[in-house]
């Protein structure tokens, strides 16, 4: 298979056949959205009918919608289109990277992938929740390859310009990939025209950001999104209306640290745990290692020893097992501050990390940036009734993330890992652990479904 394979696409083969058998094992429930909505919508309207009605009175993912109402008439298509948009994701993660060190970046991805909990995607439905997450991921990823060829001065074919195009226009109609694609193309233009590279060569980006913008506008303007929020709010949340916006951020941001820190989801502790090795390889600087160690421990504590932190600590356990978040109704409750200035702590402690682990402003700043993107992705739920009924799912955009700013880390300081040889073949063999312990939860998940 090496004679005949690229190496760079070795680990993406591997990662289809075993997505190939998570969707052989995925059986779409029959409570599902696609089941019980979607699949019947075009035997009453038709599709220009069935948009107009959703423009108006629930949602602005038309273009999303318009595939969904197609797609959920045939389970056996649309396994097969998953699969390939899986396979699709992976490889245009590794095409974020230049193709020197494009192997060892597919490797990496590819595991990533792995540890991510597939069975997250299932919980409105293997169908309804793939199209309006996944594949608006896997092309949004895509679009964003003429920025990074642009970045590596590698020219681009007018058809890839239009081909970026299209795959930017589905992505950015959900709403989170569209804050990814707006954010990430203009951070680029803004680095070219400092850089004053010709138009010519990011043009891409130009394209890439227009699109995203007046997707971005489109959302925000859409009659269908309010008149969704407001039926929502009596659905799920009838206080909503009286938080102000510190209060939805402080929702949005308590929620999702709790989620990473608290759930024992095996991305966040690799993540953590590589940055604070990387940070200990770097430097013997005391403050350092200490602000790299802290996230790793706090969240081993509170996933491996809940009952212990309960009976020792009864009070302060229950901070986190209720979620509280400061609004107007509880600021003047002083323990309520706790879980909120501790996860301040451990965002401060990781940048700390990358403030000793990158190796120039520029790198600070685009993990900084990337960071940041992945965690507002899930903050802004706050600004919706169901963050505490979407859940899992909507953590997808900021797993991906940390996965590839992980990947960068590894990228950018395999100097670091080739000089310690056997740290470096410790650390694949936990990959390799880790990828499989994935694998055999997503298979018992899924074949229990």
């Amino acid at each position: 298979m090496k004679k005949k394979i690229p190496k760079e696409y070795l680990p993406i083969l591997v990662f289809a056949v075993i997505q190939l058998v998570y969707h052989i094992l995925m059986r779409e429930p029959e409570s599902s959205d696609a089941m019980w909505f979607f699949q019947n919508q075009l035997d009453a309207y038709s599709l220009k009918d069935y948009l107009m009605t959703r423009y108006e009175t629930w949602a602005s993912r038309l273009l999303i919608e318009a595939v969904l109402v197609y797609i959920s008439r045939n389970i056996l298509l649309w396994k097969v289109l998953d699969w390939i948009f899986w396979v699709f994701l992976a490889w245009a993660f590794a095409g974020l990277f230049p193709k020197e060190h494009r192997e060892r970046a597919a490797y990496l991805i590819v595991g990533f992938l792995l540890v991510y909990p597939m069975w997250d995607l299932r919980t409105a439905g293997w169908i309804a929740t793939s199209v309006n997450y996944t594949w608006p991921l896997a092309l949004g990823v895509f679009s964003l390859h003429g920025a990074a060829k642009a970045f590596y001065n590698e020219k681009t074919s007018p058809l890839m310009w239009t081909l970026y195009g299209l795959a930017a226009l589905f992505g950015a109609n959900m709403e989170q990939m569209s804050a990814v694609i707006l954010a990430v193309n203009f951070c680029a233009v803004v680095y070219f025209i400092l850089e004053q590279k010709s138009v010519r060569l990011y043009g891409c980006a130009i394209i890439g950001f227009v699109i995203a913008a007046a997707e971005f506008v489109f959302i925000m303007t859409c009659p269908g999104n309010a008149a969704r929020k407001n039926q929502e709010i009596i659905n799920w949340m009838p206080d909503f209306g009286t938080y102000s916006l510190l209060d939805k951020i402080s929702m949005g941001f308590v929620d999702t640290m709790h989620h990473l820190i608290a759930s024992g989801n095996l991305m966040y502790l690799c993540y953590a745990g590589l940055l604070a090795w990387i940070v200990c390889r770097k430097t013997k600087e005391l403050r350092f290692r200490v602000a790299a160690i802290f996230p790793v421990g706090f969240n081993i504590c509170l996933v491996a020893f809940p009952d212990m932190l309960e009976k020792q600590f009864g009070k302060f356990s229950k901070l986190f097992e209720k979620n509280a978040f400061i609004c107007g109704n509880n600021y003047q409750t002083a323990a309520n501050y706790i879980p909120t200035l501790l996860y301040l702590v451990i965002i401060g402690c990781m940048l700390v990390s990358l403030v000793a682990v990158c190796e120039s402003y520029f790198e600070l700043f685009a993990q900084a940036v990337l960071l940041g993107l992945g965690l507002a992705t899930r903050v802004i739920m706050g600004f919706t009734p169901t963050i505490y009924v979407s859940q899992e799912r909507t953590f997808f955009y900021l797993y991906m993330i940390l996965g590839i700013s992980g990947v960068y880390l590894i990228q950018n300081n395999r100097t670091l890992f080739a000089e310690q040889n056997k740290a470096y073949h410790t650390w694949k063999l936990a990959g390799v652990l880790f990828a499989a312990a994935g694998v055999i939860l997503n298979l018992t998940e899924i074949g229990s479904c």
